[in-house]
């Protein structure tokens, strides 16, 4: 199930689309397809298409300062942020576009609206880095929070299974609602997981990717970061209809 969640992306990505019709076009000796595919490209790859998913993808959970979060029993920090380099002296963590999920944590804990902080430990099957929360929990430690204020789950591989983890914790400490800390676009699928899973949590987005509206004239010049920013997002947009048909389907 784990590698179908992170193939099935791959496949349906603007990429996969493109080669599908640039196999199609081979495969039926017609140019036809192989315009489509090139129109998929030049589209998927305007800056201007990627803000525009993201925007929308953000539209649920836009910034909040704060002050304006109500006070929980522990704020949890989901796992996504760290990567790594093969070096001689081995792999070496590096933090990712999603850092922000992070220090918002570390803010709200240093703002006194949880007195527990709680890091999933995030790790792949076929990854070579430690645990994710075992890094960032050493991280704050290193930042002057203390350690009996830290909690990390078990070892888990998505979102759901963070859901589940956290409500382990939960349910042993005694605790009855958390501040959920993720990336904006993430919002909604997290928090729809941690619902299922039975858990009161308040949504704290973090980590915007959208302009808020603004664009110029390089917003029309296709690039290869626009076609990564699409793709991430369409990707983002599958994880949620995944779960929704998973959900469904149960039902």
């Amino acid at each position: 199930m784990l590698f179908l969640h992170k193939l099935l992306p791959l496949i349906v990505s603007p990429l996969g689309l493109v080669v599908f019709f640039l196999l199609v076009s081979v495969l039926v000796r017609r140019r036809g397809p192989a315009v489509v595919g090139l129109l998929v490209l030049l589209v998927s790859a305007l800056p201007l298409t990627a803000d525009r998913l993201w925007t929308a993808l953000e539209a649920d959970y836009p910034y909040r300062p704060i002050e304006s979060v109500d006070n929980a029993d522990a704020v949890v920090v989901l796992s996504g942020m760290l990567g790594g380099i093969e070096t001689s002296n081995g792999v070496v963590p590096q933090w990712g576009e999603a850092t922000d999920r992070f220090f918002a944590g570390i803010d709200l804990l240093n703002a006194q609206k949880a007195p527990i902080i709680i890091f999933t430990r995030g790790q792949y099957p076929w990854g070579s880095l430690p645990p994710e929360g075992e890094q960032l929990a050493k991280r704050a430690i290193g930042m002057g929070v203390p350690e009996r204020q830290i909690l990390l789950t078990g070892i888990v591989t998505n979102t759901a299974d963070e859901a589940a983890e956290v409500r382990a914790l939960m349910e042993f400490g005694g605790m009855r609602r958390v501040i959920l800390v993720t990336s904006s676009f993430h919002m909604p699928r997290a928090k729809m997981l941690f619902d299922r899973a039975g858990i009161v949590s308040i949504p704290y987005p973090t980590d915007f990717k959208a302009s808020g509206g603004h664009s110029d004239w390089m917003s029309f010049v296709p690039s290869a970061n626009g076609l990564n920013q699409t793709s991430n997002a369409v990707r983002e947009w599958i994880g949620r209809l995944y779960y929704r048909a998973m959900f469904a389907f149960k039902e």
